[in-house]
């Protein structure tokens, strides 16, 4: 430019220059006759992506509208010793000029594009190799990686350069699970410590999935269902574990033990094909999410079915086959195709395939009125073909459809998107019940676009298993987390631990307040064995397992567990210090996450002011005035906040730092909810495990420690008051004016 400068001077004019980059944007290169998509051609997009997306980080910009049409795709198959293709991006800042004008996230939009590759693969023509690297970037990065957004759940969330290095060394990953797939694929007791991480491993779900789980019979039994509780609870993994191909790929699936038709489905598919879905103003596209959760269903159900039958009641299915096809054929409304073998299982899947990308690429025209629209399923297909099923296959009598909706979660699943799937998910039917899954009590919505409300103990019940472990039996809690261990410890050969008292050791605890007494002197009681496992867990088996590895790391792991031999093999301090540590550790991570920070201050001033009750108040309805034990908050009148307070207070629950039970009563008469702290942080702010003692608040005061934690915090610890001067703490602060109200 310079050099043009130079000989044209009297030209006044501004020079953009820009690279040429010979080749296709990615949406038309891959409509190339000649180009077939490859696993290679699919990691090396995703790993310039990330580089890509490591670069903007590092100089703090955003594209805000990456698709297909915007990245570039260079085709260097013509020159030697070079990859067969590289990348550009292109169209910077333009979401800005654009007529919404809205930015768009980038990381979605990469899991979108990494969508679109992986579903234009042949699965069944790839090397064992590439099969596995197709299962790891659908598993990992697609379900996990790119859409998770919440650190607390997912360390490695749009971490561009820890996912990049996986990428990279995917061999030597491939490597390790082809040494270890003669016995099992855990390395240590402590991989896969969340359902996403086994992926497609069916014998490995069947060796760590434990029948112990709480709440279980609960979930077999024939009602429609939401199951929320902390995530890494195990409701995926109890899910996949009760569906008919998880237990026909096991072997497990003997018909006397076949109680009902178990269908899993994973909410990631639906939340990539219909991201950020909001309502048409046209009524008659109301129906394509509809039809694409069905046609969904209808596959894996058919698919499910047919293998099923065809091991245990082959001449009965072949038999019926050809007429129970005829009669989905009718429901559906398709126009058969003119092929042999139509009326078969295997054709009408091919066919709900078709109708599967229809949907979705419909779905991008709903705002244009030029568009036709045409008919898709509504909210009864899915149940007439399970009625039909049902009536004529004598094999499913009495054995109804259990639909596992895991993952069925607000913001991935949007309110409208559920909104409008509740005209299925909450029908009741003798035939079909629906079983879903959410991160927490507000994750998902009790109406539907037509305005009806869904009512709890009607239409569905609701089992929390935090609330679960709350009311639980230790008993029944050790047997589960026990089990857990024993078959980790068990899919390892030569592991020197077999138990978890041989690992941590078992003890009588001390009462809980004893303990508060020894919390008095100003010291810190000892926190060790698996009964303190016992006391931690809020159904987050995720949190327990990950913390018995850290404990392990601490000794050496194998090698050090192997050097030793006292038992227990982990001393008590280093168990204690674990304990207390890792409860840090997840409060901090909580401020990586949008809103977090405020979060951990809520949480931080509650616990601070907890802990002063234990120091500097006794329990007056106990007959001793034994130390006050609070670690709940009990509202004295009916819920009602503000906008801003109330997403706080969803939050909390979101990420099940309070745990929500409904059961409680207020000293008003309302029946209102108790909030008890999560009981993995109870030792960080130095609290025992006791359920005893409440602190109460009135609704401004609730709504103060929500929105001014510091200014809550201060108005209501205790500074060292002496027992006798206190007669009534709680009516006594609560006189006091507010700070706001001062000002």
């Amino acid at each position: 430019m310079d050099e043009w400068k130079e000989t044209e001077k009297d030209i006044d004019c501004i020079v953009l220059c820009a690279e040429y980059v010979d080749g296709l944007n990615l949406r038309d290169h891959l409509k190339k006759k000649d180009f077939t998509v490859s696993m290679t051609f699919i990691e090396k997009f995703l790993s310039e992506m990330l580089s890509f997306f490591h670069d903007m980080e590092n100089h703090g910009v955003q594209h805000g509208d990456l698709h297909g049409g915007n990245i570039l795709v260079e085709d260097r198959t013509a020159l030697l010793g070079s990859e067969p293709h590289a990348f550009r991006v292109t169209d910077f800042g333009v979401a800005s000029a654009t007529s919404d004008a809205r930015f768009k996230d980038d990381y979605e939009q990469l899991a979108l594009l990494l969508r679109e590759l992986l579903q234009k693969i042949n699965y069944q023509q790839l090397s064992t190799r590439d099969r596995f690297v197709y299962n790891f970037l659908k598993d990992e990065f697609l379900a996990r990686y790119l859409c998770e957004r919440d650190v607390t759940r997912e360390p490695l969330a749009r971490q561009t350069r820890e996912l990049y290095n996986i990428l990279v060394g995917i061999n030597n990953e491939f490597e390790k699970r082809l040494e270890n797939a003669a016995q099992s694929r855990l390395l240590t007791p402590f991989d896969y410590s969340s359902c996403e991480q086994i992926g497609e491993s069916h014998s490995l779900f069947k060796a760590l999935y434990s029948d112990c789980f709480l709440g279980l019979e609960r979930i077999q039994s024939r009602n429609n269902l939401v199951l929320t509780g902390p995530r890494g609870c195990g409701k995926s993994m109890v899910f996949k574990s009760l569906s008919l191909r998880h237990c026909y790929l096991v072997e497990n699936d003997e018909p006397s033990s076949i109680q009902y038709i178990g269908i899993y489905y994973q909410c990631y598919d639906l939340y990539s094909a219909f991201p950020r879905y909001r309502t048409p103003e046209r009524q008659d596209a109301h129906d394509i999410p509809m039809h694409y959760l069905t046609a969904t269903i209808m596959i894996e159900m058919l698919e499910t079915l047919e293998m099923w039958a065809l091991r245990y009641f082959k001449d009965v299915f072949k038999k019926l086959e050809n007429r129970v096809s005829s009669q989905i054929w009718d429901i559906m409304g398709l126009k058969k195709p003119q092929v042999p073998g139509v009326n078969t299982f295997k054709e009408i899947c091919s066919r709900l395939q078709e109708q599967r990308l229809k949907a979705r690429n419909k779905q991008r025209f709903i705002h244009d009125h030029k568009v036709t629209i045409g008919c898709y399923f509504g909210p009864d297909v899915l149940l007439d073909v399970s009625k039909v099923l049902m009536s004529n296959f004598s094999f499913l009598h009495n054995r109804p459809f259990y639909f596992f909706i895991d993952d069925y979660s607000i913001p991935k699943v949007s309110l409208a998107l559920q909104k409008n799937l509740n005209r299925l998910l909450m029908q009741r039917s003798a035939n079909a019940f629906f079983k879903l899954s959410t991160e927490s009590p507000v994750s998902y919505v009790r109406s539907d676009i037509d305005g009806k409300a869904y009512v709890e103990g009607r239409e569905f019940e609701l089992l929390n298993l935090g609330l679960v472990y709350l009311c639980a039996k230790t008993e029944d809690i050790g047997r589960f987390i026990q089990d857990i261990f024993l078959r980790r410890f068990d899919a390892i050969t030569g592991y020197p631990v077999q138990n978890l008292d041989q690992l941590i050791g078992s003890y009588s605890p001390p009462s809980h307040n004893d303990v508060a007494l020894i919390i008095r002197k100003g010291e810190k009681p000892e926190l060790w064995g698996k009964q303190i496992l016992y006391e931690l867990c809020s159904g987050d088996i995720f949190y327990i397992i990950r913390l018995v590895g850290t404990m392990v790391s601490r000794v050496g792991d194998k090698e050090g567990l192997s050097d030793n031999t006292v038992v227990p093999k982990i001393k008590k301090s280093i168990q204690g210090k674990a304990i207390r540590d890792e409860a840090g550790n997840f409060l901090n991570s909580l401020r990586g996450i949008e809103g977090g920070e405020r979060l951990a201050e809520v949480v931080t001033a509650f616990g601070n002011v907890a802990h002063s009750y234990l120091k500097f108040r006794n329990s007056k309805n106990e007959k001793n005035q034994p130390p006050y034990l609070a670690s709940r908050i009990e509202p004295l009148e009916e819920l009602k906040l503000n906008p801003e307070a109330q997403k706080v207070y969803d939050d909390l629950l979101r990420y099940s730092l309070f745990i929500e039970d409904p059961r409680g009563k207020s000293r008003r008469g309302k029946v209102v909810p108790r909030l008890y702290l999560r009981r993995c942080l109870l030792p960080h702010f130095n609290l025992t495990f006791s359920k005893r003692d409440s602190i109460s608040l009135e609704n401004r005061e609730i709504e103060h420690l929500l929105l001014n934690p510091g200014e809550f915090e201060n108005r209501r610890r205790l500074k060292g008051l002496k027992e006798e001067t206190i007669e009534d703490t709680d009516e006594t602060m609560r006189k006091l004016p507010f700070p706001k109200e001062e000002a």
